[in-house]
């Protein structure tokens, strides 16, 4: 009877096990999809934009993306490639998939960093000069990057909305179908993979409540452009949060160091 039941425990374990898989990788129906497009408009220190159509080509089950991006250096280039019907697909899949909470996201960008680079500090100069040496600043910074410090680091990275000026970029998604409504999302977030993602058309403020967190997704849409362009740059942007969320972790030390050994008061009177 004992091992009966084991046999009916492994069993089921393997189903859901299939299931769990075929959940990740479920297939999806190309034939009706007409196009994608790719629109991606940034203010700054310039101003540059980017637009990308992927499309069926010819020949039955390819794609091809036409698109025109620009260059570090402001040169314009126009682009014509094929597109695996592999990362058309994943993207479909990914965009099409239940939206992902702030809170997972944010755990899985925790998972996605590196901690060697969190935990490397340049000397900094400072006026008034720390109370603390920089070996002790670096003690307190590094307490921030346990697993829920590091959590709550990138969490308060993201905040709510726009963080600093002269960058402000724009990315816009459409999915055309035959016989179906057009799928639409946007994002104007300055942060890494341009989480979160909105969906429809951009607007001043978007509900937090209905927004898209979803790694994959970003790395999905990242796939289907070329490495040069903008857009692909912006679609990452792991490193630059790294450096952000050191320079944080910083600031937290000197404070945490106030805190510790407060200045005197100047305006006290001198002790007898």
């Amino acid at each position: 009877m004992k091992r009966r039941a084991m046999c009916v425990v492994a069993v089921l374990v393997g189903l859901s096990g299939c299931c769990a898989q075929e959940e990740v990788a479920r297939p999806v129906d190309l034939s009706g999809l007409e196009e994608i497009r790719v629109d991606y408009h940034y203010a700054g220190w310039e101003l540059f934009e980017e637009h990308f159509t992927i499309r069926p080509a010819d020949r039955p089950g390819a794609f091809v993306l036409r698109g025109r991006y620009e260059t570090e250096k402001g040169d314009a280039v126009e682009v014509e490639m094929p597109v695996s019907p592999e990362r058309v697909a994943d993207f479909v899949r990914q965009a099409t998939s239940p939206t992902w909470a702030r809170e997972r996201g944010v755990r899985a960008l925790a998972q996605r960093v590196d901690q060697r680079s969190l935990r490397s500090f340049e000397p900094v100069v400072r006026s008034p000069a720390s109370r603390c040496t920089d070996q002790e600043l670096q003690q307190l910074a590094k307490r921030h990057f346990g697993r829920s410090g590091l959590v709550a680091l990138i969490d308060e990275h993201y905040g709510h909305g726009i963080s600093w000026t002269d960058d402000y970029p724009h990315a816009l998604v459409q999915m055309r179908w035959r016989g179906k409504p057009v799928f639409v999302m946007s994002s104007q977030s300055q942060k890494a993979l341009m989480l979160p993602w909105d969906p429809g058309m951009p607007v001043h403020s978007p509900p937090e409540m209905d927004q898209n967190w979803s790694l994959p997704l970003s790395a999905s849409l990242q796939a289907l452009l070329p490495p040069q362009s903008r857009t692909y740059e912006r679609l990452g942007g792991i490193p630059d949060m790294e450096l952000r969320l050191n320079w944080n972790a910083m600031y937290k030390a000197e404070r945490r160091c106030d805190a510790l050994r407060p200045r005197p008061n100047a305006s006290a009177s001198p002790s007898t």
